[in-house]
């Protein structure tokens, strides 16, 4: 799975289309919150419909659908799916394809921006009708701004995961761009139906049949989020429980810290393909190689308000006291843990997790004083 730099992308996230947080729109120097206009979740679906005022542009895939590499040594990385240096949820894709592969445009639009951020490359294009989107991680370019492009033209050549972001300024649910407007959209939902079907039908046969019909792993593909869309915000549908996706606000993120993680997102989820109880774990403060990952299984504690997590690859198991506050607009999670056995009780030493919001990762960090606000 990619491991990144953690810091510098959530910076580059928060600086991302001038954005600012909760999706506000400036005027004269203040902030008016925009109204949230809901999308409804269909559940059970590969991919998500488009609410009739979304963007109408729809895209094709950037390289052959035989090109892209699925089972145990690739996989997609679904959009929403909590994996891989983004446990707090992927408001993007990966794709992963052979390295020096050239990835074209994803419809016709025009060149808006190009970036070199450490040696990797990020193209933003858009494609009109309010959507946009963002090459990412790329080796080298092959347009220049304001160059005109059609669907499937080149635009660059990919490391081995053609990365792609987009972004739907009709649309303000989700994880929201900032003070223009705009929502993280999943690709996977705006493709022309040709493409898509043509997408699912290879998952279904690649990765669903073999490999989440016996509850297991397909490289980056995962049967606790198997679709090419799931959501990135979840607590919400489990008011009352550990389940959701949390940042650390009182330990490590500034400092190492040995015990606690940095986020954390907590699933149990029962479909076809089995009944998971996952847990995943990341640190940001690892120099010089960025995060630390960590990933395993809970269960229920021996009573109320326990848990017990046993880390993947024979790792230790921690014993979990909890509670869980939501008398304020974000709800809070507080841990203490242990390996090998509980605390005697939760102390003044436990950690304090708040609920993710729906802005990017390094602006909610940013808001709650965890990392320095941008340069």
């Amino acid at each position: 799975m990619l491991k990144r730099s953690l810091i510098a992308l959530i910076l580059l996230a928060a600086c991302h289309n001038g954005a600012g947080v909760d999706g506000c729109t400036c005027n004269g120097g203040v902030n008016t919150p925009l109204a949230v206009l809901p999308v409804t979740w269909v559940d059970n679906a590969w991919v998500q419909p488009v609410p009739s005022w979304g963007s109408p542009v729809r895209l094709q895939l950037p390289v052959p659908v035989d090109s892209i590499i699925l089972g145990a040594n690739g996989g997609l990385g679904f959009f929403g799916a909590h994996e891989g240096g983004h446990v707090e949820g992927l408001d993007h894709l990966w794709m992963p394809v052979r390295p020096g592969t050239v990835i074209g445009s994803w419809a016709d639009g025009t060149v808006l921006d190009i970036q070199n951020i450490g040696g990797s490359f990020y193209v933003d294009i858009d494609y009109g009708q309010g959507l946009v989107g963002k090459h990412q991680v790329a080796d080298r370019v092959l347009v220049t701004v304001g160059q005109h492009v059609k669907a499937g033209d080149p635009v660059v050549v990919a490391t081995g995961n053609a990365e792609f972001n987009l972004v739907d300024y009709n649309r303000n649910d989700g994880v929201r761009t900032g003070d223009t407007g705009g929502a993280n959209v999943s690709p996977f939902d705006y493709l022309k139906p040709d493409a898509q079907a043509a997408l699912i039908a290879r998952h279904v046969n690649e990765v669903v049949n073999p490999y989440f019909m016996s509850g297991s792993i397909a490289g980056n593909s995962r049967p606790w989020e198997p679709n090419l869309t799931n959501k990135i915000l979840d607590h919400a549908d489990h008011r009352g429980t550990f389940l959701g996706e949390w940042l650390c606000t009182n330990k490590a993120w500034k400092a190492a810290d040995p015990l606690y993680f940095d986020v954390m997102t907590i699933h149990d989820v029962t479909n076809a393909y089995g009944h998971f109880q996952h847990i995943d774990l990341e640190d940001m403060n690892v120099p010089p190689t960025g995060s630390e990952l960590a990933d395993g299984t809970w269960v229920p504690g021996d009573s109320a308000g326990k848990f017990i997590v046993s880390m993947s690859f024979n790792g230790p198991q921690y014993f979990a006291r909890y509670s869980v506050d939501e008398s304020g607009p974000r709800a809070k999670l507080t841990i203490e843990w242990k390996i090998g056995s509980y605390p005697s009780s939760i102390s003044a030493n436990a950690a304090v997790y708040i609920e993710r919001k729906n802005v990017y990762l390094g602006l909610d960090a940013q808001e709650l004083g965890l990392i320095p606000p941008s340069p």
